[in-house]
């Protein structure tokens, strides 16, 4: 894949998830509870991984050197962090879970230095910040709703932030071995094990002739775009690029949420935001600048 492909790639997973925590906040738990729409979720992407391996080809698992990588990248990738994101969000508010997602460059950034015994330059860090900052800004300019009530939720959604962090420095080893496909194919098979006691029940009960027509388009949004889609383009990313790169990209949800928020006349762009705006590029700039390997588009494992 080209460089510009992986951007490509990056890019529209940012475009994907930018208009999700609006209406995953619809979807829970007034129509689904959390766990619920959690395993729906990891069955229909398996679903896919295993039919579109079917025709790009079976490729053989060394479970023996590669068994327990797997089973963390899928806790931690696709399974865990999927259900307290969700369980996140249906005890806060959409903006909230915005705002605290923002930290995953953070995490992937200090995960990945930890991991490579290296460093962060100084333009690393103050990228790092005013990217964060400015994202939290731009978000945060329609009403923070911080409170002793969501609490718990923020808690869920930041210790997300952190599980998914961990996947995407973890699974490059996989997708340097494996095709992506395979990666996830193997990843959501285990995670629809791992979330079967919490959702099973809950998906069996549901009353799914309740729900509205606008919602089912909602919840098919997320299972096909969000959920499969999302994972294997951010598995091309990472195979790709690096998990820094991949972690970079997501400072651009706010600004994409933004511009949607304006093309369909919910939001006017003001001074204050463009130069929110400006911020964000300005620290994503200084990160890809400064750490040759977040740029790196070599499929050397480790880099």
């Amino acid at each position: 894949m080209s460089k510009i492909g992986v951007h490509i790639s990056l890019f529209l997973v940012s475009l994907l998830y930018a208009i999700l925590f609006s209406w995953a906040g619809q979807i829970m738990p007034n129509y689904l509870t959390p766990e619920a729409f959690v395993w729906l979720r990891i069955i229909v992407a398996a679903l896919l991984f295993n039919v579109l391996g079917f025709f790009v080809g079976r490729e053989k698992i060394d479970i023996k050197s590669d068994g327990f990588l797997f089973l963390v990248c899928a806790f931690f990738g696709t399974s865990a962090n999927m259900l307290m994101f969700f369980k996140g969000l249906s005890l806060t508010k959409p903006i909230n879970g915005a705002v605290l997602m923002m930290v995953t460059p953070m995490f992937v950034a200090i995960i990945d230095h930890i991991r490579n015994r290296k460093q962060p330059t100084i333009n690393t860090i103050l990228g790092l910040l005013i990217g964060t900052i400015g994202a939290i800004l731009l978000i945060s300019s329609n009403g923070i709703h911080f409170s002793s009530a969501t609490l718990i939720g923020d808690i869920w959604v930041a210790v997300n932030a952190a599980f998914y962090a961990v996947y995407l420095v973890y699974v490059k080893k996989l997708v340097h071995k494996y095709k992506p496909i395979t990666v996830n194919r193997i990843t959501f098979g285990i995670g629809v094990l791992l979330i079967a006691p919490f959702g099973a029940t809950s998906l069996v009960t549901a009353n799914f002739s309740a729900i509205p027509t606008d919602i089912w388009l909602k919840i098919g949004y997320t299972l096909i775009f969000t959920s499969f889609l999302v994972y294997l383009l951010n598995a091309y990313g990472v195979k790709h690029g690096s998990p820094s790169l991949v972690g970079i990209y997501i400072y651009l949800q706010p600004i994409l949420a933004t511009l949607i928020a304006v093309f369909l006349g919910r939001d006017n762009i003001t001074v204050e935001k463009l130069f929110l705006i400006a911020m964000v590029l300005f620290g994503v700039w200084l990160v890809l600048t400064s750490d040759k390997r977040v740029l790196s588009f070599k499929n050397r494992l480790g880099e």
